[in-house]
């Protein structure tokens, strides 16, 4: 069943994704969406806490990387899905690919300019851009995340599996730079040069008055219909 955007703070987000990928278990498929407020700093699985700044909760999520700058520029989609379904493929990363190709041509048809990061891109990753998304997501490319044309990153995706279900995670920076992330990271200044290479929907060629509830009835449909099967 698809839901509403909803506005929750940090603590009921990180809530989302396990609840869904419980169902997910038991046979359910689910697709939820939200901005977070107040603004939060979430880490990673395995990210300390001392990563974060004061100044701003910080919580974790379930799935892994680095830090995301949660706030209401930017919607967050979690979608779930039982064993066997499409979307739950034994190869984790092609699992990525239809969330990828969804949200890319969803995003085409408002006038963005945008492709999939292919297998051999993400891999040519340099390791100090390696070593940056290890503490802010946004400063590393993974296979089937969207970029715009020109390579900056637009929508960040994840995933997290348990006994053949899969979680899919979605963000998208709809109207904050992703690259704020740094502020609220300890030494997030040296991240810097990773984080020019992203961009906020809103800035991208046809998308100056997107917000996030916007976004969510663009891709809502396309998103549906995949959890669907």
């Amino acid at each position: 069943m698809t839901e509403p955007l909803r506005r929750l703070d940090a603590d009921a987000y990180v809530a989302v994704g396990p609840a869904l990928l419980e169902a997910a278990q038991a046979g359910a498929t689910g697709l939820a969406a939200c901005v977070v407020e107040p603004a939060a700093l979430v880490l990673g699985s395995a990210q300390p806490l001392e990563d974060a700044r004061p100044g701003i909760p910080a919580v974790r999520r379930g799935t892994g990387g680095g830090a995301v700058l949660c706030d209401a520029g930017t919607l967050l989609v979690d979608l779930a899905v039982p064993a066997g379904h499409a979307l739950a493929p034994e190869d984790v990363t092609e699992a990525y690919r239809p969330v990828g190709e969804a949200v890319r041509d969803a995003l085409a048809g408002l006038g963005v300019d945008c492709r999939l990061v292919d297998v051999a891109e993400a891999r040519a990753m340099p390791a100090a851009r390696r070593a940056a998304a290890r503490r802010a997501c946004w400063a590393g490319i993974s296979p089937y995340e969207v970029v715009l044309d020109d390579g900056r990153k637009l929508v960040g995706l994840a995933q997290r599996r348990r006994r053949g279900a899969v979680l899919h995670q979605i963000a998208v920076p709809v109207t904050t730079p992703p690259a704020r992330v740094a502020d609220h990271l300890v030494d997030g200044e040296g991240l810097a040069d990773a984080l020019r290479a992203t961009a906020m929907l809103a800035a991208a060629a046809g998308c100056g008055s997107a917000t996030p509830a916007g976004v969510w009835d663009v891709l809502a449909g396309p998103l549906g219909r995949l959890a669907a099967g």
